[in-house]
């Protein structure tokens, strides 16, 4: 089972450099202080990933109290199971690649025996 993992891994290392970006990833995290909640932020990486336009194609325009901003959810991404990108509630993860500022909305490691060979993430480009 130790081979089919590797095995793995090495396949998704060659679809990641058929067409390669190196990101940076800027991370604002969420954390519990004492009577607050702070933000932390801190950059990670840099990583080599795979972007490529994904099946959902779902253009939106966000209003909050700030603004409005345009956001397509058309992006999705690959990387190596070293590879430290997050989402959720408590953790923001975005980055450029390719003249284009995106956010990481979700992230699913890919799995083989309980070994993580990669992850794939769903991307909003945010205009």
């Amino acid at each position: 089972m130790k081979n089919l993992v590797e095995m793995r891994r090495k396949h998704t290392k060659w679809n990641i450099e058929q067409n390669p970006s190196e990101i940076l990833i800027h991370r604002t995290e969420k954390r519990k202080g004492v009577g607050h909640i702070e933000e932390v932020e801190s950059d990670v990486g840099p990583f080599v990933v795979r972007i490529f336009v994904s099946q959902s194609n779902t253009n939106q325009k966000v209003v909050t109290l700030a603004g409005e901003k345009q956001v397509d959810r058309y992006f999705g991404l690959l990387a190596d199971f070293e590879a430290d990108i997050q989402a959720g509630t408590t953790v923001k993860d975005e980055f450029e690649a390719m003249g284009m500022k995106f956010l990481v909305k979700a992230i699913y490691p890919q799995t083989i025996n309980g070994q993580i060979v990669g992850y794939q993430g769903e991307l909003e480009r945010v205009m």
